[in-house]
Parts: structure tokens; sequence; C-alpha cells
């Protein structure tokens, strides 16, 4: 096994050696960074669980040093089947670390011969319940997630997070350096992972897909993978019969919902378009059939609806309504106020006042909103300025609708949000 790095070294391990050490092609550097997100986890899985090595810090090196072998190599050719390339890679580096033999047979013509990739979604489940370790704060057990779990390189997270790679280099560094000494022994089994633990992966697969939800700046998916692999752990824990009240399978409910309508959240011309304005003959079907499917199995296997039910219950209201008035509003205001018991947010208290508003009790709305105002933090949240922006134009006010307008324009936004608020600016202004 390759000796431990000292901190300095383990310090540049987690920025994940920039582009692969050496110059590349555009092309193989997009090849290997397509593998390194998709496998990155899945490698560290393996060689934890099928070649006897116990310190996550030897294991990701390993990977590095597999990856920087086929940024070399694969400059003149890239072979058949990649992944399974580096697959075997990975085990001939750590086999020839534990026989402690020659390093240079890795580079060896008859290692590049590879057979499919000994490792499944169990695996990377495993190391998922490993990862959250209750001593860690919930931003650091996220992080470590996205990391082992999710293969995302630390640029990549601290944009998620809205941090500095920094910070996110030394929370692995720190988590890194304490498992490197204590050794990172993954003896937690899927079959009976406590209570805790599982809260802790259903919010954090959660939290994983709406990152990857989020618009890229193509009008797209801001990562596609990064919600298949919630996707693909949730299905792991049913087949391992965890059922935590029926929230695995709300959970997974709720997430094809919201990936059966993403493509109606922009337009032809790549403008975001707010609900009343989705065409709803673009939302997935089948997707949603199975969703429906799922989110009954859950409600027959919980005990009390939970947050997810009920997060699960109004997305199926809204799937089922033919259009934006037709939607059974008043049964979406009731599912938010019991939510808001569930989950006293006040994100929650918002969309509830957004039910409120579209079933006719404006006056609950308002009262609502006012509410939310006392908060400091609304003050520059653009979805309440745009809401309120609604309200005044709905009433022609449109004055004071155009002033909400400009004040969401100073919140932080992304590019689809400027761009449709200008245009809600323009024409306001046409009224005029």
């Amino acid at each position: 096994m390759p000796p431990h790095h000292s901190g300095q070294d383990q310090h540049r391990s987690t920025s994940d050696y920039g582009d692969f050490a050496g110059i590349v092609s555009d092309d193989l550097s997009s090849l290997l960074s397509q593998l390194y997100r998709n496998h990155f986890g899945k490698m560290v899985a393996v060689l934890m669980y099928h070649t006897g090595i116990k310190d996550i810090a030897a294991a990701e090196d390993i990977v590095q040093e597999a990856f920087a072998i086929a940024s070399d190599k694969w400059q003149k050719n890239v072979p058949d089947q990649p992944g399974a390339w580096l697959y075997k890679t990975i085990r001939n580096i750590a086999y020839n670390g534990l026989k402690k033999e020659q390093r240079k047979q890795v580079l060896e013509d008859d290692y590049i011969d590879s057979d499919t990739q000994p490792t499944d979604d169990q695996d990377v489940l495993r190391v998922l319940f490993a990862c959250l370790q209750p001593a860690f704060p919930p931003k650091v057990q996220l992080v470590i997630v996205l990391r082992y779990v999710c293969g995302l390189r630390v640029k990549r997270i601290a944009a998620l997070l809205a941090s500095n790679e920094d910070n996110i280099s030394k929370i692995l560094y720190r988590w890194r350096a304490q498992h490197t000494s204590e050794s990172f022994v993954l003896t937690e089994t899927t079959q009976n992972p406590d209570e805790q633990k599982i809260r802790m992966a259903i919010k954090i697969l959660y939290v994983m897909f709406t990152e990857g939800y989020q618009l890229s700046e193509d009008g797209h998916l801001a990562d596609e993978a990064l919600c298949e692999d919630a996707l693909s752990l949730l299905q792991e824990m049913m087949k391992m019969g965890i059922v935590a009240n029926g929230e695995v399978k709300a959970l997974y409910a709720l997430l094809l919902y919201n990936l059966a309508r993403a493509d109606s959240r922009t337009n032809q011309l790549d403008e975001l378009t707010v609900l009343a304005e989705q065409d709803r003959t673009c939302w997935n079907q089948e997707m949603i059939a199975v969703a429906n499917h799922y989110l009954l199995h859950s409600q027959k296997e919980s005990s009390a609806p939970s947050a997810y039910q009920l997060e699960a219950a109004i997305a199926y209201k809204h799937t089922l309504a033919v259009s934006f008035e037709e939607t059974d509003w008043h049964g979406i205001a009731r599912l938010y106020e019991k939510l808001v018991l569930a989950n006293p947010s006040p994100f929650t208290k918002l969309s509830q006042a957004a039910a409120l508003y579209f079933g006719g009790d404006e006056a609950g709305a308002i009262k609502i909103l006012n509410q939310l105002n006392a908060n400091p933090f609304f003050q520059n949240y653009h979805l309440i300025h745009c809401f309120w922006a609604k309200i005044y134009h709905d009433k022609n006010a449109n004055e004071n609708a155009m002033n909400r307008y400009k004040k969401a324009l100073t919140c932080q936004i992304n590019a689809f949000e400027k761009k449709f608020i200008e245009k809600e600016i323009e024409t306001l202004s046409n009224l005029r």
C-alpha cells in the first residue's frame, strides 16, 4: 500500500490534481472529467470493499494515481472500455502496494485488458452511510458525501454550497487527516443502519437532487448525474428494505415528480416560465405514473404523513391539473398547512402563501407575507419581491409592482431569473 502523504500532500490531493497531471487534449480531458465524476465514489468503494484497504485517504490516492496514468497513456490510444480499464488499474495498483511489488508493473500492457467493474450501488450506499457521522455538522457530512459518494471535485462542491474552494479543501483535509490516523474502517452495513443515519441519508439525497436540479446556463439540469445518483441510491435503499416510515419511497416519488416536469421550466426562447405558463404536455406522464405508485406505497408504510409525503402529495396534485386554473389550490393550501407543522420553514410558509393566493384567499396570503417581511433574510430574497409584484400587478398598482421587481433585481439571482424579471419590468413600463 502506498505510504500516507504528509499533511501538505493530503491538502493538495483534495484539490483533485488539477487537470489529471500533464497536458491532455480537450477531448481527453472531457472524457477523464466525465469518468472521474461518474466513477470516483464507486472506485473508492471498490478499493475499500474488495482489496482490504481500510484507509479512505489511501484509497483516494490510488484512484488519483489511476487517473494520472490514464491521462498519460490515453494520449496515444483510448481503450475501448475506459471505465473498465480504470477499475482494473486501481485494483492492480492496490494489489502491487499490498504485496510490496514494483509499482511499474501497473503500466504493463497485460493490465490494460480488463473486465467490468466489481461494484454496485450497495457498495456506494455503504460508503454513504459510513460518511454520515453524527459527530460532524450536517454541512461537513454533505461535503464528504458529495466528494466520496458523488465524486464531485472541490471546485464543484464549493460552487454548489456557495462556499470557496479553500474552505471545502480544509473540510476534506481535516476529515481525511482524522480518518487517516484512526483508520476509516467501513463496518457499517446497509442492512441495519441506525435511524439517525437513515434520516440524514434521506436529507442529503434530497439536497443532492435539489442541487443537480437547478437550471444551468443552457437551461438544462445543472448536474443530471447528481439527480441520477440520488435516485439510484434511493432505489438501493428500497431494495435493502429500508422503509423509514415510508420516507424513502415518498422522497423517491417527490424527486420523480420534479424530474418529470423539469423540461417545462424554460420555453423555446430559453426563458424562465412561471407555472401558469408552463407547457404541461411535455410533462413525462410515465415518470409521473411511477411516482404515483411509490407515493401510494409510502402512505401504506407510514404511521403518519411525513414532510416528504406531504411535498410529494402537493406535487401529485399539480400533476393532476390539466391547467393552472384548474389546480386544486385549496387542497394544496391544506397540505402546506400540514407541511408547515411538520417542517416550520419560512420557505414552506412562502409556498403556503402562494397556494392561498392562487386559491382566492388574498388576505391569508398577505398575512403570511407580512410575517415573512419581519425576517431580515427575506428583505434580500427575490421570490418574495416577485410575489408582491404579482399581487400589485393584479391590483393594477403597476408602479408598486415595478418597484418590487427592481428590488428583486438587487438580490442574488441567476441569469434566467434576471432575464425574467427584466422582461416583467419592460411589460409594466409599456403599460404606463
